[in-house]
């Protein structure tokens, strides 16, 4: 797990920003002839964040995409707020108080980034605030230009496509550098069909300018995504055809495919995908605790090996034969078929 150490020292990675960028070069030392794709993608300036509470600052984060000054007193024109039991319940309670000057989450001895929709101010605080805030902050999205890397294992004329997004929140270790270690570390033997990797630009960053979005996807077989990998098993998130493979791995459930992920364009566009993740991770998702702890070098070896077997086992398949699984599953043809529905999808109803 060198790679993912390394990577895990420059720092926090946001979108379309020059650590993305470091780690996509670091990525192209170990592939020199890696293919990039170009992408229009947002940057988040963040200039300067600080809150004092009673006139002492204190640890804060600021929350994706906020900015601003706010002066006042908790329980008033500032509300502050214990951090949910699910990250993405942030944004529904983030909407509730709209009304608000401010509006700040706080767990105890822990910073989080995570994306909300408004121009209140919001921070992140590790410990919970009482009385006089002020918040400073100011952040930006401006327009940027990074790209993904495409490199060839293994020419085919359709390929088995696996990525894994570079960017990331905050210290990042399990989102997701583990998983673009674990694939720089693939071997798999394959021979009836071509093998790429894929390391993808701003996958944390607004739904607009997603890496995977503007990924070419032609002469795709299935793509198999890595993202947020936990010890020590996964969530099999997958179309319905794929679930028979998931006993290959340990695993905490299956479900329909969650739209959170950079396969899920796939499946828009008419292509079989797949993500391995594990939300056990949700007490340090997207915090500055997601750091290497020590089931992770065994959970790396078994999500490799499972990972080049399950490559494998694929090889030996064709389109046809999984567009026909599919249709025998659902009833319906592939592309169109399936629709986001909270955080998994469902087959589109007639």
């Amino acid at each position: 797990m060198k790679l993912a150490k390394d990577l895990f020292l420059m720092g926090e990675a946001i979108h379309g920003g020059e650590i993305e960028k470091k780690i996509l070069e670091k990525i192209k030392e170990i592939y020199p002839s890696a293919k990039e794709i170009p992408i229009r993608t947002k940057f988040w300036k963040i200039k300067y964040t600080e809150v004092t509470v009673n006139g002492k600052t204190v640890n804060s984060s600021l929350m994706p995409y906020t900015s601003g000054d706010v002066k006042g007193k908790i329980g008033k024109n500032i509300v502050a707020i214990k951090m949910p039991s699910h990250p993405f319940d942030i944004a529904k309670i983030y909407s509730m108080y709209k009304d608000k000057d401010a509006i700040i989450f706080y767990e105890d001895g822990k910073l989080r980034r995570i994306g909300v929709d408004g121009k209140v101010p919001s921070v992140f605080l590790d410990r919970e605030p009482k009385g006089e805030v002020e918040i400073r902050s100011d952040g930006k999205l401006i327009d940027s230009n990074s790209y993904n890397l495409e490199v060839e294992l293994l020419p085919g004329d359709d390929y088995i496509t696996v990525g894994a997004h570079v960017d990331h929140w905050l210290t990042g270790f399990h989102d997701n550098l583990f998983a673009v270690d674990i694939l720089t570390s693939l071997k798999p033997k394959v021979k009836k069909h071509g093998l790429k990797l894929l390391f993808f630009s701003s996958e944390e960053g607004p739904k607009c300018c997603t890496g995977s979005i503007q990924q070419p996807k032609d002469g795709t077989f299935i793509m198999i995504s890595l993202d947020s990998l936990y010890p020590d098993r996964v969530v099999f998130s997958a179309t319905p055809e794929l679930w028979k493979f998931s006993s290959l791995f340990p695993i905490k459930r299956i479900e329909m495919p969650t739209p959170f992920s950079d396969h899920f364009s796939y499946i828009t566009d008419g292509y079989p995908a797949m993500v391995l993740y594990n939300d056990d991770m949700i007490p340090v998702y997207h915090s500055n605790r997601d750091v290497e702890i020590r089931e992770d070098y065994e959970f790396f070896c078994v999500i490799k090996n499972r990972l080049e077997k399950l490559i494998e086992t694929l090889d030996n398949m064709s389109r046809e034969n999984l567009d026909e699984d599919f249709k025998r599953i659902t009833g319906k043809e592939r592309k169109g078929s399936i629709v986001p529905m909270g955080l998994t999808s469902e087959v589109k109803r007639d």
